[in-house]
């Protein structure tokens, strides 16, 4: 369901910058969002399609009366680029996030979540640097760590990937998410008994998706391996 989700707020989303008629998309977008449960986002896109210029900057359009306390006007930007992105509207939320950091909210947070939206847009470079700003301003943040590992995830870096997630894994022992990339990574780095290890370790924590991984293609050699398979069926429930 969130798929389908994503995938039609991004055609919309496409449809905005390429229609005549903006206001009408963005009414309709925000039909979508209502619909789908995501209140705050359906309003703010509602504005949107209520002011004159439909193309006008999400994060002014955003910003509060705060007379002048950039602070709080740089927190209540960042509270709307956290909805933008629950709405998987990544630019609106781009915009917001980077508001938020010149108006007082230059946070590790900020920081964090300007990463990963730029991630979705697939602007690596991009979230990279704020990836490492985040971790720059709190060390001690495993999910920057894992965020990082996956801007790393390129031939030549896999390495540095692994490095991530062990410094997460360090921080946070239960992850569950730094264990399931852990073993992506040692898989395609053909390391077979390490990517077991930790594939075993992220059931043994509570990972569920299953389907995901028979289907992940970071995985895709590991799944060539019998042990693989009867890890994966020994924790998966039992069907009636």
């Amino acid at each position: 369901m969130e798929e389908l989700l994503r995938e039609k707020v991004g055609l919309l989303r496409e449809r905005i910058k390429s229609s005549q008629d903006g206001q009408a998309v963005y009414r309709e977008l925000s039909d979508l969002l209502l619909r789908a449960g995501k209140i705050s986002a359906a309003m703010n896109i509602l504005e949107k399609s209520l002011a004159s210029d439909p193309e006008a900057d999400p994060a002014r359009e955003a910003s509060p009366q705060t007379g002048g306390r950039s602070g709080a006007e740089g927190k209540s930007l960042f509270d709307r680029g956290l909805e933008y992105a629950d709405a998987y509207l990544y630019e609106d939320a781009v915009e917001c996030f980077s508001q938020a950091l010149t108006r007082g909210h230059d946070t590790f947070d900020s920081h964090y979540c300007l990463a990963g939206v730029y991630k979705s847009l697939e602007r690596l470079d991009e979230a990279e640097i704020h990836c490492r700003r985040a971790l720059a301003l709190n060390p001690r943040f495993a999910p920057a760590y894992i965020l990082l590992g996956a801007l790393l995830k390129k031939p030549g870096c896999l390495d540095k990937s692994v490095s991530a997630c062990k410094k997460a894994l360090l921080l946070e022992p239960e992850c569950t998410a730094a264990y399931y990339d852990l073993a992506c990574y040692y898989s395609l780095l053909d390391k077979r008994e390490q990517a077991l290890a930790a594939m075993e370790m992220a059931l043994c924590k509570g990972f569920s998706d299953f389907d995901w991984v028979m289907r992940d293609p970071d995985l895709e050699g590991l799944r060539q391996y019998p042990e693989f398979h009867l890890l994966v069926q020994s924790y998966r429930p039992k069907t009636a």
